[in-house]
């Protein structure tokens, strides 16, 4: 399964991402110049600040009774001086550099191809120059832990190049020739931040190697590897020796060896999940991925397409987030900038979460394990944030969190800043990793940050006048409401969102305690709170409610669409337990359409998944379509708009929508699993293989004019399931490991 060009990367955005996890790169596949652009995930500006405002807590009750007084301007005015974080901004995801190789060799070039195998996790670039077939192959080993490069000949004909290792145009301290066969810059954060190594080294069969200058010259070889490492301060203190010592280890060994581990781990977790169309025409395989992407862009069906754009989202979290890397953050692992758009952090307000939907039904659940130790560091932070700023026990994050697990709040933004939500939705993965693994040790390890939350909320919460538990201050994740006297407002009490959050958040810390057959009284008193969050309404339109009054929208079309939070990725509103709502929540995601809504690549991920929740296959098609026709690159990284004619990558769109073409083929809850819940015409046949399940284990099933023919559940534990496939519903008992058949 490949991502294939004719021609090479003229931008960033049309290179091609290989990675790690911790280390990531993007090929450009140039002639006579190549160039990767490199990536190690702990690279980071600064150093970790207390930024907690030391005037919250004393402010605190004035901007309650303003907001509960209707003095939301008022309120708002003294948020952003008390609340705001000092300094106002986290630490920001940096490029590491990029390596530059200079060939040797003319630039008239016949059969050019570039691709990436995504089931490899191996970019190919070959060309022939007067008659000469060049080949050039990278990858990111997670076993050896370093970057790979391979350059060679089809005949075995001499060559010769040049590298080049920088960042930016020498944003380095220290260039220097390690020996004849290696160079390294090192940059120097020095007390205010983070240190790091770059080190290339090259291999040859035949002709010779040597330094000059900062140059590492390669001459008449038949073939050479490069070898090449980035490590930080971060999580080594002599991050130079660790650097150098690794690829000179992987440089003793034999490349053949490393690329079968490489291409034995990579496909060991790529290939558990396979998926397939009926309506494939194979031979499209022949044109161009761009060139493929351009014609459904006009108007035409691909399913080829779709199945390569669906495995990529999978391939992107495998090769940004993998056991021991940081968590992917908002492009993942690849960065071409010193300070990108919106720093490249965790954005904890949706974007985060959304790279992890795909982890247990996409059968990538260690791939979530990162998620989980920034997590640690956040509960920690949190715990100091919840006391100093708001007088609370328990643990607290705010809409952005760094590799740091910052918790105050981020920016001076009265939209989103002061949303007190960010760990609680985070800590709801955990109990979702629990559901998909059966882990009950992980599930004890990780407990406390689930406890931490709840008990935050247990002192953070206050009594409203109707003797409702409400969030104050609170807001809806970016968005503003309109008042009676036509004046816009943006704080409140407990938005619909922050309800929706905490009875997820309440009922996994209730799920995870009689799971650890932990204290009942931790139950009950969870329970009796829960009970007393705001219920959720119905508004003028028909429409779910996005806060507690019924305000009109300055702007219905709105990218965020957060309080249908609780149909996907929650839980708490489903047609089988509240019919109701959840034909409300419809009419707020049509409203949401209707007015221009799903503009971002993240958004339209979220909507495709609400459409599958909703039964409606036929407008989560649509929106399938129009994520692969409005905001992606040719390379299939996800665009996000950031004006009328500028874009930025961002990981989330594509994770998102490739967890919602799953949501399509198959919903999944821990005791219900409904077979083709939105297939539609373009998806009516094909074949699912290794599909992760909420009830635990896996599920294969094949499909044919829109009818399940057979599947196959594969438990990972004892488990009662509800089964519905083609109109029947069955109850059955599963047992762990044992298969269950059923057509």
């Amino acid at each position: 399964m490949k991502l294939w060009y004719d021609k090479p990367a003229r931008f960033w955005h049309e290179a091609l991402p290989i990675g790690n996890g911790r280390m990531g790169g993007m090929v450009h596949g140039g002639i006579t110049r190549e160039l990767i652009q490199l990536n190690e995930d702990s690279v980071w500006s600064g150093k970790h600040l207390n930024r907690i405002n030391p005037d919250a807590k004393e402010n605190l009750p004035v901007i309650r009774k303003l907001i509960r007084e209707g003095r939301v301007e008022e309120a708002q005015r003294l948020a952003m001086y008390a609340l705001s974080g000092v300094p106002n901004s986290q630490r920001s995801y940096q490029t590491a550099g990029e390596c530059c190789l200079q060939m040797h060799h003319g630039d008239e070039v016949q059969d050019y191809r570039r691709e990436l195998e995504l089931a490899e996790g191996i970019s190919r670039v070959a060309y022939t120059v007067q008659g000469v077939r060049y080949i050039r192959e990278s990858y990111v080993s997670y076993p050896e832990n370093c970057m790979v490069m391979v350059l060679r000949t089809e005949d075995g004909t001499a060559f010769s190049f040049d590298c080049l290792l920088g960042r930016c145009h020498n944003a380095t301290d220290e260039v220097e020739k390690v020996d004849e066969h290696t160079v390294c810059f090192t940059v120097d954060g020095g007390q205010e931040g983070i240190s790091f190594a770059a080190a290339l080294c090259a291999k040859a069969v035949g002709g010779f190697v040597r330094v000059i200058g900062e140059h590492l010259l390669v001459r008449d070889v038949r073939e050479a590897y490069l070898y090449l490492d980035i490590e930080t301060s971060f999580r080594e203190a002599d991050y130079r020796k660790v650097c150098l010592d690794r690829i000179r280890a992987a440089a003793v060994k034999e490349e053949a060896d490393i690329r079968a581990v490489h291409k034995e781990d990579f496909g060991s977790v790529f290939n558990r999940l396979a998926l397939s169309f009926e309506l494939t025409d194979a031979g499209l395989e022949q044109i161009p991925t761009d060139e493929r992407l351009r014609r459904v862009q006009a108007g035409e069906r691909d399913m080829g397409l779709m199945e390569l754009y669906f495995q990529y989202g999978r391939y992107l979290l495998m090769s940004s987030s993998r056991k021991g890397s940081l968590p992917a953050n908002l492009q993942g692992i690849w960065n071409d900038k010193l300070y990108p758009v919106w720093e490249s952090k965790f954005t904890i307000n949706i974007n985060t979460e959304m790279n992890y939907w795909i982890a247990g039904s996409g059968n990538l659940s260690e791939c979530q394990l990162p998620l989980f130790d920034l997590l640690e560091r956040v509960k920690e932070n949190g715990k100091e944030t919840a006391q100093k700023m708001y007088g609370c026990r328990g643990s607290v994050a705010h809409h952005n969190t760094d590799l740091y697990g910052d918790t105050a709040p981020q920016d001076h933004c009265i939209t989103s800043t002061f949303w007190v939500m960010g760990e609680a939705w985070l800590a709801t993965h955990i109990w979702e990793h629990y559901l998909y693994t059966g882990d009950a040790a992980f599930l004890r390890e990780h407990f406390d940050v689930l406890e931490q939350c709840v008990t935050f909320f247990y002192d953070f919460l206050i009594e409203d006048e109707e003797g409702n538990l409400v969030t104050s201050p609170s807001m809806s994740p970016e968005n503003t409401y309109e008042r009676a006297d036509g004046t816009y407002g943006v704080l409140c009490e407990s938005a619909v969102m922050d309800t929706e959050i905490l009875k997820e958040l309440f009922s996994c810390y209730i799920n995870a305690c009689r799971v650890l057959t932990l204290d009942e009284e931790k139950v009950r008193k969870a329970a009796c709170v829960m009970e007393r969050f705001p219920k959720l309404k119905i508004g003028r339109y028909g429409q779910l409610m996005e806060w507690m009054e019924d305000y009109a929208e300055p702007e219905p079309g709105h990218r965020h669409i957060s309080h249908v939070y609780g149909v996907y990725p929650g839980s708490s509103i489903s047609y089988e337990k509240t019919g109701e709502l959840m034909d409300a929540a419809k009419v707020t995601l049509e409203r949401r359409l209707a007015n221009g809504g799903g503009h971002t690549g993240w958004s339209r991920a979220w909507i495709i998944g609400l459409w599958a929740h909703f039964r409606d296959g036929r407008k989560a098609y649509e929106n399938l379509q129009a994520i692969l026709t409005m905001g992606t690159y040719p390379n299939l990284m996800d665009n996000h708009p950031l004006g009328e004619h500028d874009y930025v990558f961002q990981i989330d769109g594509n994770l998102g929508a490739s967890a919602a073409v799953l949501e399509m083929l198959a919903y999944s809850r821990p005791d219900r699993l409904e077979l083709l819940p939105a297939v539609t015409a373009e998806m009516a046949g094909g074949r699912l293989r290794g599909m992760g399940l909420r009830s635990g284990g896996t599920l294969d099933m094949e499909w044919k004019d829109g009818k399940v023919l057979w599947y196959r559940i594969v438990p990972g534990r004892d488990t009662e399931l509800v089964i519905c496939v083609n109109g029947k519903t069955e109850e059955v008992k599963l047992q762990d490991g044992v298969e269950y058949c059923g057509k």
